[in-house]
């Protein structure tokens, strides 16, 4: 297997952390490895037109993420 390295800015080492909680696991690994997983699934259903999905947040309320650009 591949091992990779990466330099994490504190934002971004923060969301993992925080990441760590809503996922249910205790490694960066995993939290990468669910993050790119859901990255996949989001890919393969985003609209053709603009590259977004719409998530619905806990309140009901529709969420759109662009994922080009």
């Amino acid at each position: 297997m591949a091992q990779t390295s990466f330099q994490l800015d504190p934002g971004t080492a923060g969301a993992i952390e925080d990441l760590k909680g809503v996922f249910g696991v205790t490694t960066n690994t995993a939290v990468i490895r669910r993050a790119i997983a859901l990255a996949r699934v989001a890919s393969r259903n985003a609209s053709p037109e603009d590259q977004s999905v719409t998530l619905i947040d806990t309140a009901g309320n529709p969420v759109k993420v662009m994922l080009a650009g």
